[in-house]
């Protein structure tokens, strides 16, 4: 490309303002000669209320549809007159056409000849060795000596509370109860001055027999404790003491006779 050439090409900046602005009046005078030059009126708004009267609406165009409309809600909800109705709610249902196939029933076939061949095969196949036992014997338990239980031969007695410490002038010698069962202790309470001589006395425990407890009421009154004095063995007439305690009464039963003898035989 020589000189001359690129000096036509080059636009100086007076010829670019000129087509600028050739530019934009032939625009401006588009907008003019396309524009209506009419004066703009403003839309009168109707006020007025206005009543259709329908006898007999025909059926099926959308007066008649209308009318029974009474639901506000209609197009708020789903609802089979909107077009939820249409799209999703009144939808065909699905239908399924099985092929009906049935066949004869084959039953299994049970050979006769091979049954106990598995377990035939199972012990010729599997040999069992003879037992072995264990090493070690087994322990031997220790055998204990139980004693056997003293039984008692007469009734005693027993001492509790703060009798227990106090000490009888003679020994109380206690009868046996004859009974066809074996009895439980009597349990008397008792109170038993500094003299000696027991009072009040009250049956707290029967044993179960009528006869026994009777025994035990009657034997504490017969009953004579040591009496207790001070250092110098005399005993203070003013000061009265007591002391509270139980006298348990533990039974020797003996068997019964026989009340009813056989009858005797008269001779022929």
């Amino acid at each position: 490309m020589n000189g001359s050439e690129s000096e036509t090409l080059a636009w100086s900046r007076g010829r670019w303002w000129g087509a600028f602005l050739l530019v934009m009046f032939a625009q401006v005078g588009l907008i003019f000669c396309l524009s209506n030059r009419k004066p703009l009126s403003s839309r009168e708004v109707d006020l007025t209320t206005t009543f259709h009267l329908v006898v007999d609406a025909p059926s099926g165009c959308a007066i008649a549809e209308w009318l029974t409309i009474e639901d506000p809600a209609l197009f708020a909800l789903p609802d089979v007159r909107a077009f939820s109705g249409l799209a999703w709610m009144i939808a065909p249902a699905l239908s399924h056409q099985s092929v009906d196939w049935t066949e004869p029933p084959r039953w299994l076939s049970l050979p006769v000849n091979e049954l106990g061949l598995v377990f035939t095969e199972f012990v010729r196949t599997n040999v069992i060795g003879p037992r072995v036992l264990a090493d070690r014997l087994a322990p031997q338990t220790d055998r204990m000596a139980v004693p056997a239980l003293p039984l008692t031969s007469r009734s005693r007695l027993r001492l509790e509370g703060e009798l227990a410490g106090r000490e009888l002038l003679a020994p109380l010698e206690l009868p046996s109860i004859p009974s066809a069962e074996i009895l439980t202790d009597t349990v008397v309470q008792v109170s038993v001055s500094r003299q000696g001589v027991p009072f009040a006395p009250v049956l707290l425990s029967s044993s179960g027999s009528v006869d026994a407890d009777r025994q035990a009421l009657e034997q504490v009154k017969t009953i004579r404790f040591r009496p207790l004095a001070d250092g110098s063995g005399i005993l203070p007439r003013g000061q009265i003491t007591f002391s509270l305690g139980q006298i348990i009464f533990q039974w020797h039963t003996l068997e019964m006779r026989a009340t009813n003898a056989p009858a005797a035989q008269l001779p022929p």
